[in-house]
């Protein structure tokens, strides 16, 4: 039990009771009586007040939380009293991995009322975590005294992959879109060869397209107009290894691709293509097969929301053994890895060969801004010149492996860690337009 500023307020009442009391001598008796009193209508608000029984508290909302995403949590709270309740409410959230401006909530419930409150939090890693306890405070009936319990609510919230940026992809390719059977798909009109349909010959087309039959009957150039074919397969490679374990931008370059794989695999299966994922460092921790479809999403989902980096090197080798052993369709890879040295990458480059050979390999890296700004220092003295000396020639380094990787037919793409998903969702429309196979 508690005590308000109302019952501080009425103690502080006594000390004009007891001035009077001075005059008539019998300040002690007057001083005992009123505390008595006080101490009294304090046990006795307390007593009259509504027990915990008649609150009832349950959480509520979703529970997947996206990371880096303002998330409410939900909480209700239902007054089976007969009397109103002035409560405050404090939920234990888990340490390090949210940040939270304010958990406390206020609110006052008329009786046999319940009312929904809730507080936002960001989740700063992804994986699973338990939410436990709920404190709460309400003041008594008369308001001179505050009761207080905790009452344990544990639930599991699961913090994924970026599931908001789904819906701005999906609203940014709107445009970009054709009903058709009804069911809706990216126009992705090219040099497929899937036929899709017939139009009016125009200056500058190929003439190899023409349909001589249909220019025959209307007596005019009609031409076959082409789309890529539909269930290709799209496999999406992320390397769990040390290099994906530094931040840009506050932002862990795991984190930047396991976002970047759930939006590309969303915008794959919306083209009729299949995705499939396949995660790797020292060994292949996890690969799910082509498909699409809800359950398939969920499957992507389950797989990406729990896998951390760690501070190793990553066998190239056995994963790309392992694709090839599971893998017999010719299909689009997307690697998501990164290197440090020249050494780490030479281990890429003599093991890329047993799967560009026969899939289209587009491997994506997040540019070193860290590096690429110590280039550009302004010597001021020794040290300077050699950490600008030395992150010079890194970067060069650099730039030559993805000259080589280009010409060895690896599509190579180094971008800013903001623009990891355009990047990789545009290249995806272009490798599908040019109709690589």
């Amino acid at each position: 039990m508690g005590i308000t500023k109302r019952f501080i307020y009425l103690l502080a009442a006594g000390i004009l009771v007891l001035l009077l009391s001075l005059f008539l001598n019998t300040s002690l008796t007057f001083f005992i009586l009123y505390n008595l009193i006080c101490a009294s209508t304090l046990i006795i608000d307390y007593l009259i007040s509504p027990k915990e029984e008649l609150i009832d508290i349950e959480r509520l909302g979703t529970k997947s939380l996206s990371i880096y995403e303002k998330e409410p949590i939900l909480i209700s709270v239902y007054n089976k009293s007969d009397y109103k309740l002035n409560m405050e409410l404090i939920d234990e959230i888990p340490d390090f991995h949210f940040k939270c401006d304010s958990k406390l909530m206020k609110v006052l419930i008329p009786p046999h009322e319940k009312q929904k409150l809730q507080y936002y939090v960001i989740p700063t890693k992804r994986g699973a975590y338990s939410f436990q306890a709920i404190h709460v405070k309400f003041k008594g009936r008369l308001g001179l005294c505050t009761k207080q319990f905790m009452l344990k609510l544990p639930r599991e919230y699961k913090v994924y992959p970026n599931l908001k940026n789904l819906r701005k992809y999906r609203l940014s390719i709107c445009n970009n879109r054709q009903f058709k059977q009804g069911q809706r798909s990216i126009k992705m009109l090219g040099r497929g060869t899937s036929f899709e349909s017939l139009r009016e010959y125009v200056p500058g087309d190929e003439y190899r397209k023409i349909n001589w039959p249909a220019t025959a009957r209307g007596n005019k150039p009609i031409i076959n107009q082409y789309e890529p074919e539909k269930n290709q397969h799209v496999h999406i490679m992320i390397d769990t290894g040390r290099p994906m374990g530094y931040t840009v931008r506050g932002h862990r370059k795991l984190d930047l691709a396991v976002n970047t794989a759930l939006v590309l695999s969303d915008i794959v299966n919306q083209n009729g293509d299949k995705s499939a994922l396949l995660l790797f460092n020292t060994e292949v921790n996890n690969m799910i097969m082509p498909g699409k479809g809800a359950g398939h999403r969920n499957k992507l989902l389950e797989a990406l929301y729990h896998i951390e980096s760690n501070k190793q090197t990553s066998n190239y080798e056995d994963a790309f053994y392992y694709f090839k052993k599971k893998e017999r369709h010719r299909s689009i890879v997307f690697l998501f890895t990164d290197f440090d040295t020249l050494e780490e990458a030479e281990d890429i480059l003599k093991v890329l060969p047993m799967i560009s050979k026969n899939n289209l390999v587009v491997l994506i890296l997040i540019r070193n801004e860290k590096l690429e700004n110590i280039s550009e220092l302004n010597v001021k003295n020794t040290e300077d010149l050699f950490r600008k000396g030395v992150s010079i020639e890194l970067l060069e380094e650099r730039r030559k492996i993805i000259s080589i990787l280009n010409k060895r037919g690896v599509l190579c793409i180094e971008c800013e860690a903001e623009k990891l998903e355009y990047t990789a969702i545009n290249k995806y429309i272009q490798v599908k337009n040019k109709s690589y196979f």
